[in-house]
């Protein structure tokens, strides 16, 4: 992978710089700067002002190059104090149901993304994963930093799966990103996919989600992880929730979920949470993915009734305190007879 980013890296420079001659020979234009006053410079390291002067002359010879081949339209500049933050208009535009509309790149744009590469997803142990993340800024949103994460979750989200939070890409912040596809659910059969009540959905982007439970109904269903590669076990949740948040432009975001769709909310708001699916998994169940056809454990002395799959009336999070409590109290029974 190294090998072929670093290629791709070296064509995009020769090619950026060859531009960058093109664009000024147009333009007719030259570089001009300003001096900055600065201590006297060590006898190790002298530096020039011509040679600052070319540097920020190819600095903004790339600035105008990315403007040129439009990797992405609306992008303007913020400088404090020497720094120098990019500000981007959205990527997008983002529905009342969160479902995200990216604007597509050009030929620049692919080869950038090319370059700069994916990251993995972090596995369980990784610290982030069990993090609280922090909430985004709305006048943060059109950062650029906050669009290219959005842009590279939505990627990695279509290559692996059909959630992503922010957290298991190692960075700490409330953002989800979630798309069913009816390719993505062609080998689950119908009549699953009609219990689990499993639609297609296009990509959805939701920035400092909020979930609120919708009635009582709940259901129990394998579930599986990206940071808990290789494994499934069923997990019960509320069936219906309504979420709100913004979306990846900064729009409001207010809809209702149900189904499996609800599901993959409530799973990708509960990394935010710093909680993995298996903090709520029947334990019983987990298993590793090449055997999720075989049977159910079934009733246990100690762990009380086999768990089921589908729905049910019982509230999700009163049915987890109940088989905490009463797991404990069987347990404690247990131990009494031994003795």
């Amino acid at each position: 992978m190294m090998g072929d980013h670093t290629s791709v890296g070296g064509w995009i420079g020769c090619l950026v710089q060859s531009r960058a001659r093109d664009v000024r020979a147009m333009r007719g234009t030259t570089t001009t700067t300003t001096t900055v006053a600065t201590s006297t410079p060590r006898p190790s390291r002298v530096t020039s002002s011509s040679s600052r002067a070319r540097r920020e002359g190819r600095r903004r010879s790339l600035g105008r190059v990315g403007a040129d081949f439009g990797f992405r339209s609306g992008s303007a500049e913020t400088r404090r104090r020497g720094a120098t933050t990019t500000r981007t208009r959205a990527y997008g535009e983002s529905e009342r149901d969160g479902t995200w509309k990216e604007k597509p790149l050009n030929a620049f744009g692919n080869l950038m993304n090319a370059a700069r590469g994916r990251r993995e997803v972090l596995q369980a142990g990784a610290p982030p994963l069990r993090d609280v993340a922090k909430e985004v800024d709305p006048k943060r949103i059109d950062d650029g930093d906050v669009q290219e994460l959005i842009s590279e979750m939505v990627s990695v989200c279509r290559a692996r799966g059909v959630g992503l939070a922010a957290p298991q890409l190692g960075t700490r912040l409330r953002v989800i990103v979630l798309e069913d596809t009816a390719e993505g659910m062609s080998d689950v059969s119908e009549e699953e996919r009609k219990l689990q009540k499993r639609e297609p959905f296009a990509v959805k982007v939701i920035i400092n989600p909020v979930l609120t439970p919708i009635g009582d109904l709940s259901a129990s269903f394998f579930e599986g992880c990206l940071s808990v590669a290789g494994y499934r076990a069923v997990v019960r949740r509320h069936l219906r929730v309504r979420c709100q948040g913004l979306g990846a432009d900064g729009s409001v975001v207010d809809f209702e979920a149900t189904g499996w769709q609800a599901r993959i909310l409530q799973h990708e708001l509960d990394h935010l949470n710093g909680v993995l699916y298996t903090d709520r998994m029947d334990s019983r169940t987990f298993r590793r993915v090449d055997l999720l056809k075989e049977a159910l454990p079934g009733d246990h002395p100690e762990f009380g009734p086999a768990t089921t799959l589908g729905e049910s009336k019982t509230p999700a999070n009163e049915t987890r305190a109940a088989a905490v409590d009463a797991a404990e109290i069987r347990a404690k029974s247990a131990r009494k007879k031994r003795r």
